[in-house]
């Protein structure tokens, strides 16, 4: 199969940067005012197509890991202090291990916080820092500035009084750069976006869907990280998608995709805040709408990948109910294939067995009782519930998958 790459990117960018506007008021477009500023130094450094989507990846990844440090810290620390500490390059450097970049640089992630004059994070200093980390470095200081709407000379004063900080190279780059009005200008969340696909490199792969899987993991972890309530979910939801794939006798490739779309299945909330994922009370009807909205951005993240038509579908009706009174798109029973049915009820089941911040985890014959109700009312599908009670009664299976994963 051919998968566009830009698009994949492009997706999981936007996802990234939407995690980042919750953490930090007021901001956007973090990531991609990065990698466009990363991108524009590439260019005058000459490098190749190649090089340069490598390193519009990096940029765009390159504070994947802040949600995973700050679930890690149990919540003692927010977004500054996450970028604060060394945990979130950790956690960022092993999320990329599985990103399909051209030539894979180790440690470009890692050293992303690294300072010239060797006061970093891990001490390394000149050129022991590789290229990449050294023009993310450059480029998230002054992304950073430009968010706290400092005018374009209180950037390049901030950049010359820290000329410790960063290769002198790169930064008369920048100063170079900076002399045009249009390098500022296509920092404007109104322009970034088109300016960086404008430079961003075409790159058409060929993947199986087993492969894309290891990439989907990543924003599994990413996902699950965002709130403490929901630290496992949907890890366990691809587990059990996997146990009944192989129940169902699924084919290999629809087996894969639906560990993908269980994987992914919550993207959307991403954009929904923290605030209201972790309410321990009633939600109000407003909040409600909010937590509601949630497939309906799972659906539009993964619609723009090339292939993922199947999975974006399966993915995004996970809450639809076959009455037609599930959410965002009021489905019904001859609008749902099986696929989406069954996602549904794996999610249900995951949500009622885990612990919520209102309630304890439930115990599988009371999640039974509790879907087998739902049926009832011609919300969820029967036979699904009883496969499920059949699979999941004996839980030494998911201690066998936990191991084969």
């Amino acid at each position: 199969m051919n998968f566009n790459v830009n698009e994949l990117l492009s997706s999981l960018s936007f996802t990234l940067d939407c995690v980042e506007g919750d953490l930090i008021n007021n901001v956007s477009n973090h990531g991609r005012r990065v990698a466009y500023i990363a991108a524009r130094i590439g260019e005058k450094l000459n490098f190749s197509d190649r090089s340069l989507f490598d390193l519009i990846s990096y940029s765009l990844l390159h504070d994947n890991g802040v949600t995973k440090s700050i679930a890690q810290a149990h919540g003692s620390m927010d977004f500054i202090k996450a970028e604060l500490s060394h945990m979130h390059c950790v956690e960022g450097e092993k999320n990329t291990k599985s990103f399909p970049f051209y030539s894979r640089t180790p440690n470009v992630i890692l050293y992303h916080h690294e300072h010239y004059d060797g006061s970093g994070f891990f001490g390394l200093s000149g050129k022991e820092i590789p290229l990449y980390s050294r023009i993310i470095a450059l480029s998230d200081f002054i992304a950073i500035d430009y968010s706290e709407r400092k005018s374009s000379s209180d950037i390049i004063d901030s950049i010359k009084n820290s000329a410790q900080l960063f290769d002198p190279d790169l930064s008369e780059i920048f100063f170079e750069l900076s002399r045009n009005i249009e390098f500022w200008l296509n920092m404007n969340d109104a322009f970034v976006d088109k300016a960086l696909s404008a430079m961003m490199p075409y790159v058409n792969r060929e993947f199986d869907y087993q492969s894309m899987r290891a990439v989907s993991q990543v924003f599994c972890d990413i996902i699950d990280a965002k709130s403490p309530f929901t630290g496992s979910h949907s890890r366990g939801i691809s587990e059990k998608a996997g146990i009944l794939c192989e129940y169902y006798e699924f084919d290999q490739e629809e087996y894969w995709k639906m560990r993908i779309a269980a994987d992914l299945h919550d993207l959307g909330k991403l954009m929904v805040p923290n605030k209201i994922l972790d309410k321990p009370g009633a939600l109000t009807a407003s909040e409600m709408s909010i937590i509601q909205s949630h497939p309906f951005y799972t659906r539009k993240a993964l619609e723009i990948i090339s292939g993922f038509k199947d999975i974006a579908n399966w993915a995004a009706n996970h809450h639809e109910k076959l009455n037609g009174s599930g959410y965002p798109y009021g489905l019904d029973q001859n609008q749902l294939d099986y696929q989406s049915r069954l996602l549904g009820c794996i999610d249900i089941y995951q949500a009622l067995t885990e612990d919520r911040p209102y309630r304890k985890a439930m115990q599988h014959t009371t999640a039974i009782r509790i879907m087998r109700d739902m049926a009832a009312h011609d919300l969820i599908d029967e036979s699904i519930v009883e496969d499920l009670n059949s699979v999941f009664s004996n839980t030494s299976q998911l201690a066998v998958s936990r191991a084969a994963n």
